[in-house]
């Protein structure tokens, strides 16, 4: 693990992100870094899709600092974000970045504390820097189809020296492509293509799975520095936005995986009422009580309900069709 600090890193902080009206309220990530980064800051919101309102509404949510400056980007042409999904659009920021080095957050992040003990990581002559995943299967012990046996980050929050990135951009878009049917979505490409070309940072960094998967039994986990997700510097709500029936059942799984302005929360999660209290001081406050919240939640709870039951119901057909 690389704890050492890069003095040729200057001290304007640079930080983006990528989003589309589905995720607006990530408005709540920007005004978390503004409350918590000291010094000047540069915000990059990548638009994969977001409307003039959305824009305005973003823009009053960040609190007044002279020092903080807010900048859309458009997507580069023929970007990943169009042809594959909104997923992939890190990999498009990498490329239309204005900035040599960025911390590129998740939509889902939530910052607690200052970063520039992050931004200014010495990355050695690597790409990125980057946090273990530890979900349950992710450390990839055997490895899987598209992923070799060993260590697996989690893209979620990423340092990236983007000039030397940009070197082997065109190999990276090409293999998204190709994987872009991976089980672990960009994750998958994004190992393979820095595979030994990372800094392996803390989870205080990226602390995902905190008051679910944290608490599953698995002796594979038990390999992490869990004790680094205490007080963490920036939350990763990591895991499905509407998780499905499955999760929710299973007894293994619980507290289940899920984000907090999902149908079902975040059950279980420390921070989700952070998350709820810092959106409630941006353009999006009183969201949570609005009509249209809750409806959606219904629907996307009876959704996942009928999901759930037809996958019952096939897997009951297929079984009897075996043994009976």
């Amino acid at each position: 693990m690389c704890t050492h600090l890069d003095d040729a890193v200057g001290d304007s902080i640079i930080i983006a992100l990528a989003f589309d009206s589905g995720y607006a309220m990530s408005a709540a990530t920007l005004r978390s870094v503004a409350e918590n980064v000291q010094g000047p800051v540069t915000l990059y919101v990548l638009d994969a899709g977001l409307c003039a309102e959305d824009k305005q509404k973003i823009e009053e949510s960040i609190p007044e600092r002279t020092d903080v400056t807010l900048r859309y980007i458009d997507l580069p042409p023929n970007s990943l974000t169009l042809n594959v999904g909104l997923h992939w659009a890190k990999v498009d920021m990498m490329k239309c970045l204005p900035a040599e080095r960025v911390i590129y957050l998740d939509a889902d992040t939530l910052v607690r504390k200052d970063l520039r003990q992050l931004w200014k990581t010495h990355l050695g002559g690597h790409s990125i820097a980057a946090a273990p995943d530890i979900a349950p299967d992710i450390w990839c012990p055997m490895g899987d189809k598209y992923v070799p046996q060993g260590p697996f980050f989690n893209s979620g929050v990423l340092l990236v020296d983007l000039v030397k990135v940009r070197t082997t951009l065109p190999k990276l878009e090409a293999l998204c492509y190709e994987m872009r049917d991976a089980r672990y979505g960009d994750q998958d490409p994004l190992n393979v293509h820095f595979g030994g070309d990372w800094v392996l940072l803390s989870l205080t960094w990226n602390a995902q799975g905190i008051g679910s998967m944290t608490r599953w039994p698995d002796p594979e986990r038990q390999k992490f520095p869990l004790e680094q997700l205490d007080d963490p510097a920036i939350i990763h709500f990591s895991g499905p936005l509407h998780p499905p029936m499955i999760n929710v059942l299973l007894p293994n799984l619980q507290p289940f995986v899920a984000k907090p302005w999902g149908y079902a929360g975040a059950p279980g999660h420390p921070y989700a009422k952070d998350w709820w209290d810092m959106l409630e001081k941006t353009a999006w406050k009183g969201w949570k009580e609005t009509r249209e919240y809750k409806e959606m939640c219904e629907q996307t709870r009876m959704r996942m309900l009928k999901a759930g039951i037809e996958a019952f119901d096939r897997r009951f057909e297929a079984v009897k069709g075996i043994y009976y």
